[in-house]
């Protein structure tokens, strides 16, 4: 492991190529003495370190990089458009390379039901100063704002797609569909609840799962359970006579014409109230998921599985700290950004790596994200001499010992989902 460590830094960070797209790129000043990759090293160890999120940190990590200290405004003046496309390049590189290396107990689960990736949708906002709202404007007319959404596989747990947008488009603005999603599961918040991206989804060859919205009055077309079938042809309101689990079929209005068949499932779990006390609470769920291959219960715990991106979103805030940027310059902002993004998507690169080497471990991707965060100055700064293998050694005996789930007796919530899941099955 220490070697695939090896040669993923050095390609992840390769000064040559580096060197190469700042030129294609426009990211190249005049001034010899600030390398490209040395500069986007230091705003990426800015983004994920535990100091502040500052021009001024990231100048102080160049330093220590390099042993250069630059001038103020010559380090603020290389926050340009050439340089973040420099960094959502180094990004999208890194993006394009990660391995895919499947979570066995999620892929069991899934075997033979035509379901071969689960995607969590979501998006979170990050507050800007207030002088920042004229190109990135918020909900909140006292701040700026951006909204960075993104997609992340549960299977591979890596991230597939983001987007940064300002925090007022809208959630289903920000959404970007391939044109082929055979076999692909998404998992969206209310606020992608669309009927159109529901008909999209399904005629690209998806699937999608998500909280039923009860203003879509959708009109009942069959009966599986909890519900007479004297009801059939009746809109799908609170008032009917439901009783235990119920599971049908239901017409939906499309908003440009025309109606598409769903199907909408209600059960009843654990889970907190309005006062946060814990209860038995009723989850409604829209699918097209057959039944012949999900029953009820294995619906909502697939949807469950949606808070893997909460997690995601979870440690780029506390970690990468997303909410504490104070720029008002859009290049600065979006440069962090990608710069945490960056860093995060190493972290999932190290996962994988980890559950290749040993798949009875399950790494955690917080503390691995935290681990990457101490150590990757110091394994950048001996890239090419003798001291990066050492480098690197160190680095993977700390994954072992601090990296993974410090607790095998209690998995994470996704390997008790999937085991639901094969249970169901």
């Amino acid at each position: 492991m220490v070697t695939t460590l090896m040669d993923l830094f050095k390609q992840a960070f390769d000064r040559g190529a580096t060197m190469k797209w700042a030129r294609e790129l426009g990211a190249v000043q005049r001034a010899r003495c600030i390398h490209p990759l040395d500069f986007c090293l230091a705003v990426v160890g800015c983004a994920i370190g535990d100091e502040e999120r500052s021009i001024a940190t990231a100048r102080r990590l160049f330093q220590r990089l390099t042993g250069f200290m630059p001038e103020e405004s010559s380090f603020y003046e290389r926050f340009t458009g050439g340089m973040l496309a420099l960094m959502q390049r180094m990004f999208q590189q890194q993006l394009d390379a990660s391995s895919s290396v499947q979570r066995a107990a999620i892929a069991a689960a899934l075997g033979g039901t035509g379901v071969i990736d689960m995607l969590a949708v979501d998006s979170t906002q990050g507050l800007l100063p207030a002088s920042a709202a004229a190109v990135l404007p918020s909900t909140d007319d006292g701040h700026g704002g951006f909204k960075l959404t993104a997609i992340l596989s549960v299977l591979f747990q890596r991230v597939h797609q983001v987007a940064f947008t300002d925090a007022r488009t809208h959630d289903r603005l920000a959404l970007r569909l391939q044109r082929w999603l055979h076999g692909m599961l998404f998992l969206f918040d209310r606020g992608y609840s669309d009927h159109g991206l529901f008909a999209t989804i399904e005629d690209r060859g998806g699937f999608f799962l998500t909280r039923f919205k009860k203003s879509s009055t959708p009109i009942i077309t069959a009966i599986l359970s909890g519900l007479g079938q004297a009801q059939l042809g009746r809109p799908l309101t609170e008032d009917l006579p439901f009783r235990g689990v119920v599971d049908l079929r239901a017409r939906f209005r499309l908003r440009r014409g025309g109606s598409r068949v769903f199907r909408v499932v209600r059960i009843t779990v654990d889970g907190p109230n309005r006062q946060g006390r814990r209860e038995r609470v009723d989850i409604w769920l829209v699918t097209n998921l057959a039944a012949e291959t999900f029953d009820a219960e294995a619906i909502a715990t697939l949807y469950r599985m949606r808070w893997e991106v909460e997690i995601l979103f979870h440690t780029l805030k506390s970690v990468g700290r997303l909410d504490q940027l104070r720029s008002a310059n859009i290049e600065v902002i979006r440069a962090f950004v990608y710069a945490t993004l960056i860093g995060m998507l190493l972290a999932h690169e190290i996962c994988a790596q980890m559950r290749r080497e040993k798949p009875e471990r399950e790494p955690s991707p917080h503390r691995v994200a935290m681990l990457v965060l101490g150590a990757l100055p110091g394994m950048v700064a001996s890239l090419g001499t003798r001291r990066y293998r050492e480098e690197v050694a160190a680095f993977v005996t700390a994954l072992w010992r601090e990296g993974v789930n410090p607790n095998p007796g209690r998995p994470y919530a996704a390997h008790r989902y999937a085991r639901e899941l094969r249970r169901a099955a």
